[in-house]
């Protein structure tokens, strides 16, 4: 019965907003991508196999699961491992990179759309990475007897206090998951109040976020971060060289790289432009964001190229920023760089991935706020192996610094690097739990 109260709410909301999401379509395509797989139109799949579905929401969490998915896929033969996504984005990376899997969008959270899927991909164990808590969806899996592992399980205190909230109603999907595998303790204190049964704050205020909670050991687990896994601590020899030559880049002038940038960052950025001796690469966080760039820089005088402009036989101007405006190369791309910053944290939007920088040792800046990368955060704070900045005015400051102090931007980088790379580690322990969630289940 409660699938039907969220399918009525979803159909509901969808009346209200059906004239903007058409305008949106029209006018970004948006939405309009994989709309028809979303709503279960499937591609077909080669075999009847048996498969273990992982769904990462977006790029991040798609090449962070790679080296996971390659583990899957050489353990387990008899299962076809099939990726699910939400983004645009994604669907571009898998399309180029993940051909070797089965990978289509994800489902729209409607009872009947998710159990077509369920029929068509046959799981036997759905893994969500860092967290998708679809209602109907995690429903279902419970209904068919299909484990649920949420991996590199992390939950910002904004979406604890939404969960929270409407535990009461969302109470069967919690249950659905059977293992909440988190990134940290912080994350995994709240997976215990969303997994759990209440039992009320015995001495403390009533109703608090983590007041006492009944939950089996067993579902909470702390597993490290896959992210860190991922993480490469030499850049690839020939793409380097290729970046290098095509940025025509030279040893007597560094190199700025600014990664997933944000509007209100950008503007910034390119009016210091012109105080930094420097190369830049600007990498905007969203494709629908380029043409802004370009116009802040026309308007600066600033000349620019796009990445996908150019080749060996066409290298950028030497003066000319590069405006990164292709998928999947950003973390090659960090590889040229003397110092990078991350964008979304000098605008309340919570920061973006800084693991790939500071592993291949760059000196890494980013603003206040970080909320959604506070393990990591902390992390490179101890060891000083990152810079924060609070404003703009002192992001141009370290900047400025760390170009022209080599061995400062070097020893921050150096720290940075292997405070990461010792954190490696993760994936064996989810191969473990995964390994167990399989074995528990009785052959379909």
């Amino acid at each position: 019965m409660r699938r039907w109260l969220f399918n009525f709410a979803y159909l509901w909301v969808a009346c209200w907003i059906w004239p903007w999401f058409l305008y949106k379509a029209a006018t970004t395509g948006k939405y309009r991508a994989g709309l028809a797989q979303r709503m279960g139109k499937l591609p077909p799949r080669a075999d009847s196999r048996p498969s273990i579905w992982v769904h990462a929401v977006s790029v991040g969490e798609l090449l962070q699961v790679r080296p996971l998915l390659a583990a899957l896929k050489e353990k387990h033969p008899g299962h076809d491992i099939v990726i699910t996504y939400t983004t645009k984005t994604a669907a571009e990376i898998a399309s180029r990179d993940f051909n070797d899997y089965y990978h289509c969008y994800s489902p729209v959270d409607l009872s009947w759309v998710v159990a077509k899927f369920f029929r068509v991909l046959r799981p036997e164990l759905l893994i969500l990475v860092e967290l998708e808590l679809w209602p109907n969806w995690l429903m279902h899996a419970k209904r068919a007897d299909v484990p649920v592992l949420l991996a590199n399980g992390r939950i910002s205190a904004n979406s604890f206090r939404s969960y929270k909230r409407f535990k009461w109603l969302l109470q069967p999907a919690y249950d659905a998951i059977q293992v909440w595998a988190m990134q940290d303790e912080t994350y995994a204190e709240r997976a215990r109040v969303l997994a759990g049964k209440h039992l009320g704050a015995p001495g403390g205020a009533p109703g608090s976020d983590y007041s006492m909670q009944v939950v089996s050991p067993e579902r909470v687990d702390i597993a490290g971060n896959l992210k860190y896994d991922s993480l490469k601590g030499e850049p690839e020899a020939d793409r380097l060289k290729f970046f290098h030559d095509i940025f025509n880049l030279s040893d007597d002038k560094p190199v700025l790289v600014c990664g997933s940038t944000h509007p209100g960052e950008h503007e910034l950025l390119v009016e210091m432009l012109p105080r930094l001796n420097c190369r830049c690469v600007i990498v905007p966080r969203h494709p629908e964001r380029y043409e802004s760039v370009r116009e802040l820089l026309n308007k600066a005088g600033i000349p620019w190229v796009n990445r996908s402009d150019l080749s060996a036989e066409k290298p950028a101007d030497e003066n000319a920023v590069i405006l990164l405006d292709t998928m999947g190369e950003l973390s090659h791309v960090y590889a040229v760089a003397d110092v990078v910053f991350i964008g979304g944290s000098l605008i309340p939007h919570g920061g973006q991935n800084m693991a790939e920088p500071v592993a291949l040792g760059k000196a890494t800046l980013f603003g206040p706020h970080t909320h959604n990368f506070k393990a990591t955060v902390r992390e490179l704070k101890e060891c000083k192996g990152a810079v924060e900045v609070q404003n703009g005015a002192e992001l141009e400051q370290e900047i400025k610094s760390l170009l022209e102090d080599k061995s400062t931007r070097q020893a921050t980088g150096k720290a940075g690097q292997a405070r990461l790379l010792a954190s490696r580690g993760a994936m064996q322990r989810y191969l473990e739990l995964i390994e167990g969630l399989l074995a528990s289940e009785e052959p379909k």
